[in-house]
């Protein structure tokens, strides 16, 4: 997958060039943030293994290719543990100079307009008080459908039609 907005390219990040996303590895507090972890640190190991496993996407500006995030697919599992068919949770992350700047919206809301035209259904779940993420997902068509125990609300991306 790559996509290139007016500013931005996001593509897919291989297992093979998972080294390039090293400068995010300074912000631990995003990944924590993002939901990607709860204890422990991120290291280029894990970012493998999630790049195998999961579908992981590099934010970079368009004329300077400096890294700006990461946007994470989640697969969705069923009460089984089975995988959702077309079904992810995203997740994403921007580094901090970065932030407030329009960048997120304009990457999360490319990736989710290409999910929708092959009826691919996107949810996230963030913290009730992480205002600036609740502002990224409303601004890309998401709709809050509950709030769970711990203050954590899930989101779900409109079907755009």
């Amino acid at each position: 997958m790559k996509i290139k907005t007016k500013r931005l390219i996001v593509e897919r990040v291989h297992r093979q060039n998972v080294i390039e996303l090293t400068p995010l590895l300074k912000y631990q507090s995003l990944f924590q943030q993002a939901g990607l972890v709860t204890v422990g640190k991120v290291d280029l190991v894990t970012l493998g293994m999630l790049a195998q496993t999961e579908c992981v996407l590099q934010i970079r500006e368009r004329g300077e290719q400096g890294l700006l995030g990461l946007i994470i697919l989640l697969h969705s599992y069923d009460k089984t543990g089975a995988i959702l068919p077309k079904q992810y949770e995203v997740g994403y992350l921007l580094l901090p100079r970065k932030q407030h700047q329009g960048y997120m919206t304009e990457a999360l809301s490319a990736v989710c307009d290409q999910l929708n035209r092959s009826q691919i259904t996107v949810t996230a779940e963030v913290r009730s008080d992480n205002a600036s993420s609740i502002g990224v997902l409303s601004r890309c068509n998401f709709i809050r459908i509950t709030i769970n125990p711990g203050m954590i609300e899930l989101w779900k991306r409109q079907d755009m039609g």
